[in-house]
């Protein structure tokens, strides 16, 4: 069964048609990667996943259900565009930022206790960052404030992580890294992964599907696929489609 099902999904924002007739499905377990120009839809897309923008027609189902009937929201982890923290005396440590991710499973009152505790301090060791554990957030650097909201998106222990430009403000060296800890959650831990990047030329290193978004679906499938296709190098040309593919 898939865990995510898109149908013909559409999506107008301000009278204008940002996503059309959009359809794939993501096996559990799966790494994709979802690639387009600035525009193309693809953090749309992702908001209509996760239920935050309001479809104009299709369909989509989460782990077998509609949308509109889905409530297991801690089976999904989501680390949204620039989710660095600006301000740099912003009090909270990083224990408290990741400790939040726990709420959604959480009844009144919300509270937390000695084994939420643990639960953390686990899944910053999962990350190589526990010594992180009291330090203040807006104290680190981009890289370090990245893996902690990474933590604060898997420490509900989620089936499906969902990640977005995640490496947009991080050096090469810092990426290199974060894209080496995402492949590892996906090949170690099964999770199942969509990553949107700009980072094309790399992403096909990593993830096992691509998702080539410009507002309509270009191409989905595997990067072998994608390198093969005779329509792929006539809409982007052989260098770039190879650069792509990652696969020449």
């Amino acid at each position: 069964m898939s865990v995510i099902t898109v149908q013909n999904l559409s999506v107008k924002m301000h009278n204008s048609t940002v996503l059309s007739d959009i359809s794939f499905e993501v096996a559990p377990g799966e790494y994709l990667g979802i690639v387009g120009p600035n525009g193309s839809g693809k953090s749309t897309l992702i908001r209509s996943l996760l239920g935050l923008t309001e479809i104009e027609k299709g369909r989509i189902e989460i782990m077998g259900r509609p949308l509109a009937d889905f409530r297991e929201w801690s089976k999904i982890g989501y680390l949204p565009q620039a989710a660095v923290v600006a301000n740099k005396s912003f009090p909270a440590s990083v224990g408290e930022v990741v400790a939040t991710g726990l709420l959604g499973r959480k009844s009144f009152p919300r509270r937390f206790n000695a084994k939420d505790r643990d639960t953390v301090l686990r899944t910053l060791e999962t990350l190589g960052i526990e010594h992180l554990y009291q330090k203040q957030i807006g104290k680190l650097s981009g890289g370090q404030s990245q893996r902690v909201f990474l933590a604060r998106a898997m420490v509900s222990n989620p089936d499906i992580l969902i990640l977005d430009e995640p490496t947009a403000a991080l050096d090469p060296v810092t990426r290199g890294n974060f894209y080496e800890t995402i492949a590892s959650l996906n090949k170690d831990q099964k999770k199942t992964i969509l990553l949107i990047t700009h980072d094309s030329a790399t992403i096909g290193s990593y993830a096992g599907k691509l998702l080539y978004l410009d507002r309509r679906l270009i191409f989905f499938g595997s990067f072998g696929e994608f390198c093969q296709s005779k329509d792929m190098s006539l809409y982007f040309g052989d260098f770039a489609q190879h650069l792509i593919c990652h696969q020449h």
